[in-house]
């Protein structure tokens, strides 16, 4: 027996938003759970902890509404025409935006720590990242006579790599009161160059194109010169045609160029002497272990200074509520003014989970940071995030639920049944509305519940005349 089935315009759209891809041979699922990378675990280049991607439920276990609503109902209809999907024909009707479906919309807030005594200040101590025999001596672990790339070298055992070389200008060489300059081609991520233990410069990979080339004029010394690089990966490919073989590090060529007269002179670097140290000293002496003995500072605490080491206390939150911590004010992966369009000086990624089986209940927790490009610790804080505030705005003759998701409903804010218009946190009432009260009908239904689910009819909310216009129901729930 055959069947016909009807599938409807609108649908196409709504399977793009909840979280359905559709490809070549049909829907495919996306992510539905958002997460966390912990460790080294990015889920590839550039690529920071939060794989959240609008995901159903969200980074921290929370509904995120609508779109799980709106996936909810969605394969609730699929199944319910499960056997005439499979074995039908088909035929496409457009019935515009009666096709829609309706659920609530979730507003997320978050809360200072109220456990400690001043919920957002920490109080900071300090330790410089030990880098003398890098900077100033050259001296690593092994040593080649050429440039290797990163991957083969740390073994993925860490994203930080050094590579060190000796130069050595005698008091009459032609460099030496020149106009001089280092340049790299590098593909690390990102670069920190360092002369005679001086930094002169960083450059990081941008628009996905890792390949380009540092050049910085440079003073060079009569003797021993030592250049230091330090080259470190934010995640590396994981995807497409021999992924494994996408360059990370510095390969080369690096020249040392400089002017004498009309004549242009370059060194290449590129077959010397290198010396390769993986990992930073103080992340391999694990200074950031509770029981480490090395002596913090608590004097003068420095900001925007690279390569340094910060370290606090905290209390862990009170209740159940996931946890995370406010990284705003630190430097590495914030939007600069002169490369953005939006959100210019702004983090790539501010908030960051912890989850609660990471910390200690009672007690202190101690919390390590390492500061790479320079940046202000005083302002990062730790918070909980919960659902403060969930809305729907409805058409007549369904059914809405409303849910706080694990707390109890509140207060009804806002109710009002006619044409409403405004957003979530912002509805107004509108020009025709029910002389029946919205909101005493919703608070007798869902005050003190986690959830409750209300038939949305002129029965029950009334019947204002709106001028023929299809009549809805705006709400909004504290939590």
């Amino acid at each position: 027996m055959a069947f016909t089935v009807t599938i409807l315009y609108q649908t196409i759209p709504t399977l793009l938003r909840c979280g359905l891809r559709i490809g070549p041979d049909g829907l495919s699922n996306e992510v539905y759970h958002g997460g966390t990378n912990f460790n080294r675990t990015a889920g590839g280049p550039y690529i920071t902890t939060s794989y959240d991607y609008d995901a159903p439920l969200d980074e921290y276990g929370n509904l995120n509404q609508p779109k799980y609503g709106h996936l909810k109902q969605l394969h609730d209809v699929l199944h319910s025409m499960e056997r005439a999907l499979t074995y039908g024909n088909i035929s496409t009707i457009d019935f515009g935006n009666y096709a829609s479906i309706t659920t609530q919309t979730s507003m997320m807030v978050k809360k200072s720590n109220e456990a400690e005594n001043i919920p957002s200040t920490l109080k900071w101590s300090w330790r410089p990242e030990n880098m003398d025999n890098f900077l100033l001596k050259g001296k690593g672990e092994s040593t080649q006579t050429q440039l290797f790339d990163q991957k083969v070298v740390t073994n993925d055992q860490s994203d930080y790599l050094w590579y060190m070389t000796t130069v050595k200008f005698k008091k009459r060489d032609l460099f030496l009161g020149k106009s001089m300059s280092l340049r790299i081609n590098s593909t690390a991520h990102v670069l920190h160059v360092f002369v005679n233990g001086k930094h002169i410069g960083n450059q990081h990979a941008e628009n996905g194109k890792f390949n380009y080339v540092f050049e910085k004029d440079v003073k060079f010394k009569s003797g021993r010169n030592v250049i230091a690089l330090l080259s470190i990966t934010v995640g590396l490919a994981n995807y497409g045609a021999f992924f494994e073989n996408k360059p990370a590090g510095i390969t080369g060529p690096i020249f040392i160029t400089g002017i004498n007269g009309d004549e242009t002179i370059v060194k290449d670097l590129s077959a010397h002497k290198w010396s390769y140290k993986t990992g930073l000293n103080r992340f391999e002496n694990q200074l950031f272990r509770t029981e480490s003995m090395f002596k913090w500072s608590v004097e003068s605490v420095p900001f925007n200074r690279t390569m340094t080491w910060y370290k606090a206390t905290f209390k862990s939150p009170f209740g159940n509520d996931p946890v995370v911590v406010d990284l705003m004010g630190l430097g590495k992966g914030a939007y600069h003014a002169e490369k953005c369009l939006t959100n210019c000086g702004e983090p790539t990624q501010r908030w960051y989970h912890v989850p609660r089986s990471f910390l200690n209940a009672e007690g202190d927790n101690t919390l390590v940071l390492f500061e790479e490009m320079g940046g202000n610790p005083s302002l990062v804080n730790f918070q909980t995030t919960r659902v403060g505030s969930v809305c729907a705005n409805v058409y007549e003759k369904t059914i809405i639920e409303l849910s706080c998701d694990r707390k109890s409903i509140f207060v009804i804010k806002f109710a009002s049944f006619g044409n409403p218009y405004g957003n979530c946190g912002s509805f107004e009432k509108g020009s025709c509305e029910s002389s029946n009260n919205a909101v005493d009908i919703l608070t007798q239904k869902c005050i003190g519940k986690e959830k409750c689910s209300i038939e949305i009819s002129k029965e029950k909310f009334g019947a204002p005349d709106c001028g023929g216009a299809p009549r809805r129901l705006a709400v909004e729930a504290i939590c």
